[in-house]
């Protein structure tokens, strides 16, 4: 049953079309059929309502209800809330107030490990570590094969380098500028991850803050192990 009201107010709005958006939908609610629905309806925009009449003003970074029959929840938002949005629903409307939250804890900063083996794209803030994606290469072996010559064998091993560098690349790019983030930091052993910079592959957008020399690129060990070294090349 769609009897439960979310209305966000973005920072700066206007509090008397507020409370004309609540007698609006007020009225239209009176044409729903279910009486039952209809009166919960009604009823939470009343309490809306109510609580809007309480107000001088919107707060600084706009406000937030969900309603119902029994009451009002107001939230003050943690970051400033840039959208006016109302929802009707089974449920309260939360991602924004959620992606609001995550906006407040401060930004993302985007890590990639790679060698020529296998890599991990991840983000981290603070203490906390996230792994977006993890894969192996596939990538022959530096042995050369039988029956290739060492020249067809090196430009083959060189593609394929190329080819998986790339590949993490393009998975950079999709997640990190997906998720808002602007600054990565390039970890891994050997020379694949300067490779990968001066290819120029990675998204303009994406600020290259460092590039660690580190062991491991799984996603387990890998990220503690390139953050850490990052943090004590910080503190030199």
């Amino acid at each position: 049953m769609s009897n439960r009201v979310s209305l966000y107010l973005a920072a700066g709005s206007d509090l008397q079309r507020a409370r004309s958006l609540a007698y609006r939908e007020m009225a239209v609610s009176q044409n729903v059929q279910d009486k039952w629905t209809r009166h919960e309806v009604i009823a939470a925009w009343r309490n809306i309502l109510h609580y809007l009449d309480g107000l001088r003003k919107v707060p600084p970074n706009g406000l937030i209800l969900f309603a119902d029959s029994s009451g009002v929840e107001a939230i003050d938002p943690p970051a400033p809330c840039r959208s006016n949005i109302y929802r009707c629903g089974s449920d309260f409307y939360r991602e924004p107030l959620d992606a609001l939250y995550d906006e407040a804890a401060g930004p993302k900063t985007g890590l990639v490990l790679i060698d020529t083996n296998e890599a991990t794209v991840a983000w981290f803030r603070g203490d906390t570590v996230v792994p977006l994606w993890h894969d192996f290469s596939g990538v022959m072996g530096k042995h050369q094969a039988g029956g290739m010559s060492s020249a067809r064998f090196g430009r083959g091993h060189e593609e394929q380098r190329k080819q998986w560098w790339r590949n993490v690349a393009d998975i950079a790019n999709q997640s990190f500028i997906s998720l808002g983030i602007d600054e990565i930091i390039i970890a891994g052993p050997g020379f694949i991850k300067r490779d990968m910079i001066d290819d120029r592959v990675l998204d303009y957008r994406l600020r290259v803050a460092a590039v660690v020399d580190a062991e491991y690129v799984d996603d387990v060990a890998g990220p503690r192990e390139a953050l850490a070294r990052w943090r004590t090349s910080q503190d030199r």
